[in-house]
């Protein structure tokens, strides 16, 4: 056992007892049954209640305390209007502290003691969060849909009204007041604002994502910025401005002193889904933290309500869990202990630290634990106790409960099955058993059947086909990579309407088990069947595996949509909660005492399509079942030393297990995990993988520029945004399978995952959002679109047309080719450093296509032409140019 020692000293909040501390008045004012949304700076030596018309602007030097109170499964922001409830209803208290990056000491400190006074004041049960600038948590993001302001401390008071921002952020955008204007602030993932007395300039760095532009674009229209004063500059392309507005940017920004770096706007957070867990002790005046030996921390690991526990997720974030019956000091502390967990494992100040106290934890606390089980997840019960058969058009009208059971229709459609190896494409013929081997690859091609005409009804479904991919767990990479290519290329040809489904075998959706009506069944290959030249050779003809002499089937599910048939080799006990289909010179359904009445027509269905079957319960059996059941099996199949009466059958196997008790060792059954759904922004980054979550998530948060994920825990879907980029697009199941293994729960990585296209999403999808508007993007205005409005407004047009970033002075794409497209992608250097031998190039700059790495601008004036118009030189031409720049 690991065990860390923290001393008080480490500790950043150290404190007494706040028994006899006063609760400041402004925390006093708060009504403790309303719902609400409070901000406060802290000023050296007072607190200061933040006007509703300052919400969302922060300054950098300054600490500030946000509460936020709601019913549990709501959410609140700065919009919410202050509202008393009825004695006695339960809210979800959120108390976060805020820390600017040029904070003082004493200004933490002062925080750190009103956080307590405020938490004092709720009895001590708010979840806390320790936020920092530029890596606050997505709850405290989600308070600003909008986005938020940071100004500078250093220009408060200033005279001079011409200001820099820096403007990022996919989901919520930042804006970010700096110092001076000065190119030391410019990077290529930025967007840069520049106020003057006469003009705004925006400018566009060549990494920013096009949600980004997007939303600056209207963060300058919501400023009240006029358009007609708005000037939009391509980085790269500075020169190519009008004579008029260049010398106006070169009075604030000297072109002769440009440079732009190629910085990250988003902090690296590295994969990882592993959480630690420590308790917590003190032995005399130190913390001690004894780290528990566990792989996968679950509810029952937090036993002792009498201490707190620490769950470690790196960068994820530090977690405090406070148990009910702890001391009072250890709530108040919490906070303290976890600033000095992160300094002892030397984590980066940044690293949130959150606490939680029993009985009051939010979902994102909730959701690291996968198999927690409380009221978060009342909402999503196991759907075969409330439905039982559905008909596609309920279905189809009632998208909450296709979302509910994940059924887009009631799986009669036509479907068409396909064995696929890494060079083979074979039809399978229509049967009513459908066998699945282990080993094997298939994918299915579904026709969503819907019996109306009615426009409504299949818009609201969605989609009209499906490609299913299955892979067997015992598959081999070849077939699989070969079986994901015909899948998705099938995909791919289906431009509307259409869904793409990957799972792996005990991962299946409940619509995929649902058009095999619950009768799929699932084989080993045979590994004994035949020997050649010492060599195994593998059986994978399904009728030969189902001829054979004897094979045991376990039943899973209890209805149409959760039932499968898996076989089980070796099998040895069985257990008395499940079903049996046993297949030897007759057909036995065997069905345990505690079984269900579904699940055993579950498994009498399967029964009959291998013949006629005789149904035995458990304690029950005839003497004929266990000897057929043993004359093929090397040992009895159910071991026991005797039998419920005492007596052991003829042949030495018992008639039923001592105490009629079947006890299963086979830990196959995993229960899928069904969570509160979650969404995800995902995105690449000069290839690296980023996601930040989206708390309260609606359907407006779906940005047509971008890629998701909304996570039910059993199946991930996949949407894409119709504007998203070609890039992320080309690499949509790479990024899915990131996802899977960055998100920071415990989970198979393997999970299921569904691929959706904005304007095609299945009733599946759009039953997890309140309110589907199926016009909500009839009126879009996309970046180019709204860019074209500015820049007809500007004072004087793009001479000549000049290209900036691929568009013209009209804001027209013109038609390029795609390694033209990507000379804005690339990492842009100063003309010297290109220039220099091949040893001192930078890393990333091929010694041999140097003249990518000039910007526009630069390049124009080295080779007196654009890069478009020297792609279209012959090589020996180019080749002549960059020998005599010194660029080859």
């Amino acid at each position: 056992m690991q065990v860390m020692e923290i001393s008080s000293k480490d500790m950043e909040v150290c404190s007494n007892s706040i028994s006899d501390l006063k609760v400041d008045a402004s925390f006093r004012k708060i009504a403790k049954n309303a719902i609400c949304f409070h901000i406060w700076k802290i000023e050296e030596d007072r607190l200061e209640a933040e006007p509703k018309n300052q919400y969302g602007n922060f300054i950098d030097d300054c600490a500030y305390i946000i509460y936020a109170a709601g019913p549990k499964g709501t959410y609140i922001n700065q919009d919410t209007i202050t509202r008393d409830t009825k004695p006695g209803t339960y809210l979800e208290r959120f108390i976060h502290f805020w820390l600017g990056e040029k904070v003082s000491e004493q200004k933490r400190s002062n925080v750190a003691h009103k956080i307590q006074e405020l938490d004092s004041y709720f009895n001590n049960i708010a979840t806390e969060y320790r936020e920092t600038q530029g890596n606050e948590s997505a709850r405290f993001l989600s308070y600003f849909k909008n986005g938020f302001t940071i100004l500078s401390s250093n220009l408060i008071g200033s005279k001079s009204i011409d200001r820099l921002y820096q403007l990022h952020g996919r989901k919520w955008l930042r804006c970010i007041e700096v110092d001076s204007i000065s190119w030391d602030y410019f990077g290529s993932d930025y967007i840069m604002l520049l106020k003057t007395e006469t003009n705004t300039f925006v400018w566009i760095g060549r990494s920013s994502s096009t949600a980004e532009r997007r939303s600056a674009l209207d963060w300058v229209t919501k400023l009240g910025v006029n358009t007609a004063n708005v000037t939009i500059v391509d980085d790269g392309y500075e020169q190519s401005l009008p004579e008029k507005m260049k010398n106006q940017w070169n009075s604030f920004l000297p072109l002769s002193q440009r440079v732009v770096s190629q910085i990250s706007a988003i902090p690296e957070k590295h994969p990882n889904n592993k959480m630690k867990i420590y308790k917590c002790g003190y032995r005399g005046t130190r913390l001690h933290l004894d780290q528990l030996d566990v792989v996968i921390p679950t509810q029952e690991d937090l036993t002792d309500t009498s201490t707190a526990y620490v769950l470690d997720g790196y960068l994820h974030g530090v977690w405090l869990w406070v148990g009910n019956m702890a001391p009072h000091q250890d709530k108040i502390s919490a906070m303290g202990n976890g600033r000095a967990f992160v300094k002892k494992k030397k984590y980066p100040y940044s690293t949130p630290v959150i606490r939680v106290v029993q009985g009051h934890e939010p979902i994102e606390f909730i959701r690291l634990f996968p198999s927690w089980q409380t009221d978060a997840t009342e909402s999503i019960k196991p759907v075969s106790t409330i439905f039982k058969r559905f008909d596609a058009l309920t279905l189809s009208q009632r998208p909450k409960m296709a979302a509910d059971t994940q059924l887009i229709d009631d799986g009669i459609g036509e479907r068409k099955i396909y064995h696929v190896t890494k060079d083979k494409i074979i039809e399978k013929s229509q049967s009513k058993a459908v066998i699945f081997i282990t080993d094997q690859c298939y994918m299915i091609e579904y026709t969503v059947m819907l019996p109306t005409t009615n426009p409504t009804d299949a818009q609201n479904v969605g989609v009209s086909t499906i490609i299913y991919q299955w892979n067997g767990s015992e598959a081999n990479a070849d077939d699989v990579a070969n079986c994901e290519r015909v899948a998705l290329s099938a995909f791919e040809k289906l431009s509307q309407k259409a869904m793409f489904v990957q799972m792996c075998e005990c991962d299946e959706t409940p619509h995929f088990l649902q058009i095999f009506d619950g009768k799929l069944i699932i084989l080993q290959s045979d590994r004994t069947i035949s020997h050649h030249n010492n060599n195994i050779i593998y059986n994978n003809n399904e009728l030969s595996l189902m001829n054979r002499d004897y094979f045991v089937l376990r039943i899973y599910g209890d209805t149409s949509y959760n039932s499968k048939a898996v076989e089980v080799y070796p099998l040895n006990t069985m257990n008395s909660k499940e079903c049996y289909v046993v297949k030897t010179s007759h057909v036995w359904v065997w069905c345990g005492q505690s079984s269900t009445g579904d699940a055993r027509e579950m498994a009498k269905n399967i029964g009959t399509l291998l013949g006629e079957c005789s149904l035995v319960v458990e304690g029950k059996e005839p003497r004929e079942f266990w000897r057929s059941v043993n004359v093929y099996m090397s040992q009895p199949l159910i071991n026991c030393n005797n039998t419920s009466n005492g007596s052991n059958s003829s042949n030495g196997s018992c008639s039923s297990p001592q105490n009629g008790t079947y006890i299963s060792n086979n830990n196959n059954n995993v229960t899928k995990l069904r969570l509160q759904p979650q969404l995800f922004l995902i995105w690449l980054q000069r290839g690296k993988f980023h996601m930040q979550e989206v708390i309260g998530y609606e359907q407006t948060d779906l940005s047509s520029e971008s890629m998701y994920v909304l996570d039910t825990g059993s199946l991930a879907y996949l949407w894409i945004g119709k504007q998203s980029s070609t890039h992320e697009k080309d690499k949509y199941m790479k990024i899915a399978q990131q996802y899977l293994e960055s998100v920071p729960i415990a989970r198979r990585a393997t999970t299921a995952v569904a691929v959706i296209r904005q304007h095609y999403e299945p009733n599946t999808f759009k039953g997890l959002f309140e309110n589907w508007d199926h016009n909500l993007w009839n009126n879009y205005i996309s970046y180019e679109l709204k860019r074209q409005a500015f820049l007809k407004h500007e004072n004087t047009p793009n001479i000549n047309g000049t290209l900036t970033n691929g568009m013209n002075g009209n804001g027209i794409i013109p038609v390029l080719k795609n390694h033209q497209k990507d000379f804005d992608l690339h990492h842009k250097y100063p003309i010297a450093t290109l220039q220099q031998e091949i040893d001192l190039l930078p890393p990333e700059v091929n010694p041999l296509k140097r003249e990518v790495h000039l910007t526009h601008d630069d390049f124009v004036s080295l080779f007196n032409m654009s890069f478009w118009e020297f792609d279209e030189l012959p090589v020996w031409k180019k080749q002549e140019l960059k020998k005599k720049y010194k660029l080859f």
